[in-house]
């Protein structure tokens, strides 16, 4: 669902937290210090950052502060400084929220969940496994690759995906993407329009565009 950026030292901890992310088929790449973190961070796009602010080699705090130089993507601090005064220097370095060692890892996938959920879906991109929206631009990108549909099979693929999780039934998309009334609408409508939209899509096995027997269809699991 989302691709997450994890600078944690403690490699059993964070092994804990990459399994737990990834329940929630998130892409977790993991870094044990700064400089690692420094050459790697840059490789490609994140939706999240995870850091530690106490590294053996340097600071989470700065590496923050070398994420907001080019991106306002968000960073949620991991850990045991949670003082008033760190909790502010950690405000100032530009990160978003604060999560306290020893925390519960399903409070940790909660609280990611909550912050994907305003900044990704809420927000001018959707993303899902290797498709991506970009709601500003309305381009679709398919493993990187721009994915060129009309604009009938862009309004429908948005729909569902804004509805992840929602069984979207053949009635709801004539009404909120055709005009119902009208006289060029008929049975199949949808089905074609879905039957193209997974061709683009190079989704046979149905890992975005879900059936749902007898009621409709699904975006995701």
């Amino acid at each position: 669902m989302a691709n997450i950026f994890l600078l944690e030292d403690d490699m059993i901890l964070s092994k804990g937290i990459s399994i737990a992310l990834k329940k929630d088929e998130h892409t977790v790449t993991a870094v044990y210090g700064y400089l690692e973190a420094l050459q790697k961070y840059q490789n490609q796009k994140y939706d999240l950052f995870l850091l530690d602010i106490n590294l053996p080699d340097g600071s989470g705090l700065e590496f923050c502060r070398k994420i907001r130089e080019t991106s306002e993507i968000p960073v949620l601090f991991l850990t045991a400084n949670d003082t008033e005064e760190d909790m502010l220097d950690g405000f100032s370095a530009g990160c978003d929220d604060y999560i306290s060692k020893p925390f519960p890892l399903e409070v940790l996938r909660k609280k990611v969940q909550a912050v994907l959920k305003r900044t990704i879906t809420g927000g001018s991109r959707i993303k899902y496994r290797d498709l991506e929206i970009d709601k500003q631009k309305c381009l679709v990108l398919l493993k990187g690759q721009e994915i060129h549909l009309t604009a009938t099979e862009y309004k429908l693929l948005l729909y569902l995906a804004e509805n992840k999780g929602r069984v979207v039934t053949k009635t709801m998309l004539l009404e909120q993407l055709w005009d119902i009334d009208g006289n060029f609408i008929d049975d199949n409508t949808v089905r074609v329009n879905i039957k193209r939209l997974r061709q683009k899509l190079n989704d046979e096995k149905q890992e975005y565009i879900v059936t749902i027997f007898g009621m409709g269809y699904t975006f995701g699991e």
